[in-house]
């Protein structure tokens, strides 16, 4: 499965949901764009293999950033990420929260995420010879 190519995807149809007022859609699909981009690089490092199958992006991102350490504090995103990944597919609560601020808002999530996964995530040598001898 190429999950940067799905994260791309997801990405860009939030920025499209987002542009046409579909706010609580541009969130869903930001929050699961986050999470592809971040198993993107998951091969990279030792995990668990739960994480593969897991939306838990907190533990997804603190496995890697084990490795690989961001620039920027990107916890308090995967945070709010995971809190509205499932609230924003199956709203129970009032959906004045999903504005069109609040939605920038997790774009900028995933903007941020992708700037990590593309400028901090470089696979060396060591982490491409562990990765194809473990298959």
């Amino acid at each position: 499965m190429d999950y940067y190519k799905n994260a791309e995807d997801n990405a860009e149809v939030a920025r499209l949901s987002y542009e046409n007022g579909k706010y609580q859609v541009s969130i869903s699909l930001s929050c699961l764009a986050v999470e592809l981009y971040l198993k993107s690089v998951l091969g990279l490092v030792s995990h668990s293999i739960d994480l593969e199958t897991s939306h838990d992006v907190i533990n997804i991102y603190r496995c890697i950033s084990k490795r690989y350490k961001s620039k920027t504090d990107l916890l308090p995103y995967l945070v709010q990420c995971r809190k509205y990944f499932n609230e924003a597919r199956y709203p129970t609560s009032n959906s004045a929260v999903y504005t069109r601020e609040f939605s920038e808002e997790f774009l900028d999530y995933v903007s941020a995420v992708k700037e990590f996964v593309d400028s901090q995530c470089k696979a060396d040598i060591e982490d491409l010879a562990d990765k194809f001898n473990k298959h």
